[in-house]
């Protein structure tokens, strides 16, 4: 802006056309050649600026977080029970496995993460499908939820046989089925984030992801790999006459006590909290043109078949109720499967996507390398798991503080800062690390054994720990806030499905 101010830009897909709503926030226009760049209907060309004219900061409008405790309650909730298959699948089985299977064999079970990585197929689907009468949402939500309570406290005692009898067929199979219907819960419930949660404090749904998928995954690895250990319990929770060759939880008991949480926890959520959630933006109207009172309305269907947006000038003292009957009528239209195939693939083509797509791919590689063989170079210097493991506790947290900061800075309206100065700090933390660990003494298992050198690595470690949640929180409070409702769940199913590809292709070179 020639005014020197930030201009926002929410991309919207309405009708299958893709348009730029944005407003500046210093009260000028939002670019200079805002007004000249619509059409004649004035909604804004592919790419193009919204608005002429923008509010200014200090007018921020729409609830305070405080009273929406609720919705931010239910998010966390939700979350934290998609964490928990997820600690288990990704962190606490491969070290189950070690003990009972081959290396190849814990390969084989790396496949029960694959739905997380192909989620953005049946996205739309998650985005077009509704039960009558339960929800957009919660049609998804409460069924898959009450279908994984079901598999864990039907299916907890068939894990523990296979993984007691080496068979990693059948161990694969079962958390693949949790892994998928919990990727599929995460459609639904990234969507529904966008809905809960007022346009002033949709920011800080990515604070609740953070927040609650940790939350479920440090009990699901940290916690449950410890309560599992019989050597942990028997060193630290058992008397010493009372020593076992198990440990105080097994893997059937923990799915069975976490089928009963999710049955609990997903009935009371169906009837406490109702689908509701902010209507999504009504295409955007430019009153300097059409004057007060002028609504968008879908009248006309262009030869392609996709409705077009057309201005219809109101009586002025009608005009706040058409208003509202067209926003209302907006808000509660779902696109068909194949309308949201087709917005989904709008949106990939968006040069903006496309941009954004690789910074994503390529901006860790300058830290990748260093921060994912770290533990592995420590490991074949001596040090032992117990140790690492300590680490672990260190960082969990400083990730929750971190998921707090960098919700409190996105609300602030940039929430792509807290991602740049996060980047910059990790860089120079990659390269300490890397000599950090270079530097570290062979041999020393424990702190005691080189407690400088110990230090040196929990301090970088820490810090790497809270700049990375800064990073993932701030990138996901700007999706949210970039992020159409009206597509929600597969519009940030794309944006972090090309984030995680940013973060599994690094890592097969780092290994190869």
């Amino acid at each position: 802006s020639d005014h020197g101010c930030v201009d926002s830009y929410r991309l919207t897909v309405t009708s299958c056309r893709v348009i730029w709503q944005g407003e500046g926030r210093c009260g000028h226009p939002a670019s200079p050649m805002a007004a000249s760049k619509r059409g004649a209907n004035g909604v804004a060309k592919e790419g193009e600026a919204g608005p002429a004219t923008c509010k200014d900061t200090d007018e921020k409008e729409g609830p305070s977080l405080r009273s929406e405790w609720s919705s931010v309650l239910v998010l966390v909730v939700l979350y934290a029970l998609q964490g928990v298959p997820l600690g288990l699948s990704m962190g606490s089985m491969p070290f189950l496995m070690q003990a009972r299977m081959s290396y190849t064999a814990i390969g084989i079970f790396s496949f029960a993460a694959y739905p997380y990585s192909f989620k953005l197929l049946w996205s739309p689907v998650v985005d077009a499908s509704a039960l009558p009468g339960l929800g957009r949402r919660k049609s998804w939500i409460v069924p898959l939820q009450l279908l994984s309570g079901a598999v864990m406290l039907l299916g907890g005692a068939h894990a523990q046989a296979r993984l007691d009898a080496g068979d990693a067929l059948g161990v694969t199979l079962a958390f693949f089925a949790l892994v998928l219907l919990a990727a599929t819960q995460d459609v639904a419930v990234d969507g529904w984030a966008l809905e809960l949660l007022s346009p002033r404090n949709v920011g800080w749904a990515s604070t609740c992801q953070t927040v609650g998928m940790n939350v479920g995954y440090f009990l699901s690895f940290t916690v449950f790999l410890a309560l599992s250990d019989p050597d942990f319990c028997n060193a630290r929770l058992r008397a010493p006459d009372q020593a076992s060759d198990g440990g105080i939880v097994t893997l059937a008991g923990y799915l069975r006590f976490w089928g009963w949480a999710y049955l609990v926890l997903t009935l009371a959520i169906a009837a406490l909290k109702k689908e509701g959630g902010r209507p999504r933006p009504a295409p955007a109207v430019d009153n300097e043109i059409f004057g007060e009172g002028a609504a968008l309305c879908l009248n006309h269907a262009e030869p392609d078949g996709h409705a077009a947006l057309h201005a219809v000038p109101l009586a002025a003292e009608c005009g706040a109720a058409a208003r509202h009957d067209v926003e209302a009528e907006h808000s509660a239209a779902a696109p068909t499967v194949s309308q949201a195939y087709w917005q989904l693939l709008r949106v990939i083509n968006l040069p903006a996507v496309k941009r954004l797509a690789v910074v994503l791919i390529v901006c860790r590689l300058g830290m990748l390398p260093a921060e994912a063989a770290a533990a592995l170079k420590l490991l074949e210097k001596g040090v032992s798991k117990e140790a690492l493991a300590a680490l672990v506790l260190l960082e969990f947290p400083m990730e929750m503080v971190s998921a707090m900061v960098a919700g409190r800075w996105a609300a602030s309206g940039r929430p792509f800062h807290p991602w740049l100065l996060g980047y910059k700090v990790r860089l120079v933390l990659a390269a300490l690390s890397t000599a950090a660990v270079y530097l570290f003494p062979s041999g020393a298992q424990s702190l005691t054994d080189a407690p400088v050198a110990f230090a040196a690595v929990a301090a970088l470690g820490v810090a790497t720990s809270f700049c990375s949640t800064l990073m993932f929180t701030a990138m996901g409070s700007f999706y949210n806030i970039i992020s159409d409702p009206s597509m929600g769940g597969a519009y940030l199913t794309l944006l972090n499905t090309i984030a995680n590809i940013g973060i599994t292709v690094p890592k097969f070179f780092v290994f190869a």
